[in-house]
């Protein structure tokens, strides 16, 4: 092969001069008048040796494979020593010779690598001086891991016989149309291939029908030689100076169907990279006339000059990395281009195509990315590995082990560490396809973690309540709490039966957001010793303690109104208003103004019928007593009907320590509502830890089985005559909620009134 002398590519600079590996091959002794040979310059370097080695087209000699200078004489490496470079010896005194079969002519590094776009040269049988050009499609492989080049099929054959053309060399790239050359000009790579399969077209009937839909295919593969590699890349063109298409390129990564409407790129010796859009309109043909014969495909246009020209034919057509057809031809005019469909043409020829090269032995991915980590004994080691990829983890140390894992699709691992404290070394690989990645070295630290602080325990007051009434307690918000109780070992308060009826059992309840809870009382009477403990994330409070009596209901309204009346003394008319209410104060023993010794709770009546509960100047009154003037008391409904949902009313004590609530229901045209039993407690602001809760109850019953609200016969309300200005529960439908719309302090607003 020739190869063209360039100014500066083939010679060495005079300061790069050969490198002397083997012996010097003497000219003939020199003549005392033998003239030297200038090459002092790069210049006259180049000068000397194209003057003297190239032939009449500029090209060196393949055997001279290198040149350079040695102070001042000219030194060439030849593989061979040919006439001319025999003769140039002879001629000058400062020419040196050295034969070496590696010094040879080489081709440009990436000059067999196959990419699309690239022109290559054929013989045309019908013609012996002609000699044709086209384009590669897209270079690739098939299903056996053979390398071929897909182009098309109409290239193969010669127009006028129908015989098949010889492929014959490579175009050279600085030559051909595309760089702005004249173009046909030889890489000197020799073929590139021999034909495959090829189909050019269908015939057409004579109703211009297509005759072989199989066969209207413009489709080739070109079955590629040895010592040249296929590369998934389509050339951009701009590095054909360097006789080296690869060097820039698009790469292709699968076939598809072309995007109607959209962008498309086409790469061809001819007119290089252009840029068109894919007709869009839905009655558009699928078959073109290709020189007479019928070419399945879709068509293209452009609107900055022409899409492609001949010599383009079988060329790349592409949009982003998909392949998706090559170039069939196009009118005169280039108004348009007709490409042939390579998913089509693929189905339609029956050969297989990929851009994978099926011999190739897959990468090993990447190392994990795996921190120094501290966990909890079999806790998670965590990392990022490829997407996918297995991923194994070895640790050695206090015990040595391993864990592997598949990493998901963002490629983030867990695998679970070693149980035992301690520090390790430890790595992890990553294997994807059967190739395993280098191993990423941590450190891993193994720690028991501290154990959490138990929650503080739950406060209760020993309490006294009725039957399936509440008990409650003060815990940390939204804990769990924890209840068991038994019978009181001193049980001395108790009769027999009740002892004998009292029953141990457990329960667990939820504090609300304030950290209240609240559980029923046992059903039987009798003395119960509970515990409650508070859970918080699994971890448990010390116990607190506490007595919880259950009386029944009778009892326990006896109880208080036994209370009142020693606070009343004889007269049973002295808690009908404020002055009344005063004296009761007083009557305990205590200084006028002063607070009785004993905290005491009044709930007048015990029961009253739906239809005095729900009129203003009746309901239920509670008096309490036993306070200290102006502290904040507090009574609660704790408990009630399931469809009535508990108040808070808060008084301030009066100047004796007193204080009252009124409660009456507003619903008059439902008074059924509120039937049911109700469960009170009243705490004081000023609460010790010793104090306790009172508690009472009352129940609004129906008609036929309530006192009528205490009425003693006269229009009263049951002997008090304190102002129906408490709290208000509005009844709603069963099941619903129970609305709170008002409260007030009776006995010190009537006191504050008298004042007035």
């Amino acid at each position: 092969m020739q190869k063209k002398l360039a100014q500066s590519s083939l010679a060495l600079t005079a300061a790069a001069a050969l490198g002397l590996g083997s012996a010097f091959v003497a000219g003939p002794a020199a003549a005392a008048d033998k003239p030297d040979l200038n090459v002092q310059t790069d210049a006259a370097l180049q000068t000397a040796v194209h003057k003297n080695l190239a032939d009449d087209n500029g090209d060196l000699a393949s055997e001279v494979g290198r040149f350079g200078v040695k102070g001042d004489t000219l030194v060439l490496g030849v593989s061979a020593k040919t006439d001319k470079v025999a003769e140039l010896a002879s001629k000058y005194d400062n020419v040196e010779v050295i034969v070496d079969s590696k010094y040879k002519e080489a081709q440009p590094q990436g000059a067999k690598d196959l990419v699309g776009g690239a022109g290559y040269l054929m013989s045309v049988p019908s013609n012996a001086d002609s000699i044709g050009a086209c384009s590669t499609g897209f270079a690739g492989w098939d299903s056996s891991g053979n390398q071929v080049v897909l182009t098309a099929g109409h290239c193969a054959v010669d127009a006028t016989t129908g015989a098949e053309d010889r492929i014959i060399d490579l175009e050279k790239p600085s030559t051909a149309e595309a760089a702005g050359g004249d173009g046909f000009q030889p890489a000197g790579t020799g073929a590139p291939g021999t034909w495959g399969f090829h189909q050019y077209g269908s015939e057409i009937t004579d109703d211009d029908q297509v005759a072989d839909e199989d066969k209207a295919i413009d489709f080739a593969v070109i079955d590629v030689a040895d010592g040249f590699t296929s590369k998934a890349e389509v050339t951009d063109w701009t590095t054909a100076e360097d006789d080296d298409l690869s060097k820039s390129t698009t790469k292709i990564s699968q076939i598809g169907t072309e995007t109607p409407g959209a962008s498309i790129n086409k790469s061809g010796r001819t007119t290089g990279v252009t840029e068109g859009t894919v007709l869009d309109d839905p009655e558009a043909f699928e078959y073109q006339n290709i020189g007479g014969r019928a070419v399945h495909g879709f068509e293209v246009t452009s609107d900055a000059g022409p899409f492609s020209d001949h010599g383009d034919s079988g060329g790349a057509v592409y949009q982003g990395d998909t392949a998706v057809g090559v170039i069939s031809g196009g009118p005169e005019d280039l108004a348009w281009t007709w490409v042939a469909d390579l998913d089509n043409s693929l189905e339609k020829s029956g050969e297989t195509f990929t851009f994978e090269d099926p011999n190739e032995a897959p990468e090993a991915p990447a190392a994990p990315t795996v921190e120094d980590q501290v966990i909890e004994p079999e806790g998670a080691i965590s990392g990022k590995a490829a997407a996918n990829a297995e991923v194994k983890v070895t640790w050695t140390g206090t015990a040595d082990g391993e864990a592997t894992a598949t990493a998901d699709n963002d490629g983030n691992f867990t695998v679970a560490g070693p149980s035992a404290e301690g520090t390790y070394d430890a790595t992890a690989v990553a294997t994807v396809d059967g190739q395993t990645s280098e191993a990423a070295a941590f450190k891993l630290t193994v720690e028991a973690a501290e154990a959490p602080d138990a929650p503080e325990e739950p406060t209760a007051e020993d309490q006294t309540v009725d039957e399936g009434g509440q008990i409650t307690g003060q815990a940390v918000p939204n804990a769990d709490v924890k209840l068991s109780w038994a019978p009181a070992e001193d049980a001395g308060a108790q009769s027999g039966n009740e002892a004998q009826a009292a029953t141990d059992d457990s329960t667990t309840v939820t504090a609300d957001d304030s950290g209240k809870f609240t559980a029923k009382a046992p059903a039987e009477t009798g003395e119960y010793a509970y515990t409650a403990t508070t859970v918080v994330d699994g971890v448990e409070s010390d116990a607190t303690e506490f007595i919880v009596t259950v009386q029944e209901a009778d009892d326990a309204a006896e109880a208080a109104d036994g209370t009142d009346a020693d606070a009343d003394g004889s007269d049973s008319d002295a808690a009908a208003d404020a002055k009344n209410a005063e004296s009761n104060a007083d009557s305990d023993g205590s200084k006028d103004g002063e607070a009785p010794d004993e905290r005491t709770i009044s709930i007048e009546p015990k029961e009253v019928a739906a239809s005095d509960f729900v009129k203003e100047d009746k309901g239920v009154q509670i008096t309490v007593e036993g306070f200290d003037e102006g502290e904040n008391v507090s009574l609660e409904v704790v408990a009630g009907p399931e469809n009535v949902e508990g108040i808070t009313l808060d008084e301030t004590a009066n100047e004796d320590g007193v204080a009252a609530f009124s409660i009456y229901g507003t619903n008059a045209s439902d008074p059924s509502a509120y039937l049911g039993k109700y469960d009170v407690q009243v705490t004081g602001a000023n609460d010790t830890d010793d104090e306790k809760a009172l508690t009472g109850s009352f129940s609004v019953v129906a008609d036929e089985d309530g006192n009528g609200g205490g009425d003693n016969g006269d229009g009263g309300d049951g002997g008090s005559d304190l102002p129906r200005t408490g709290a208000e529960l509005t009844g709603l439908a069963a099941g619903a909620g129970l609305l709170v719309v008002g409260g007030a302090a009776v006995v010190l607003t009537m006191r504050r009134n008298k004042k007035n």
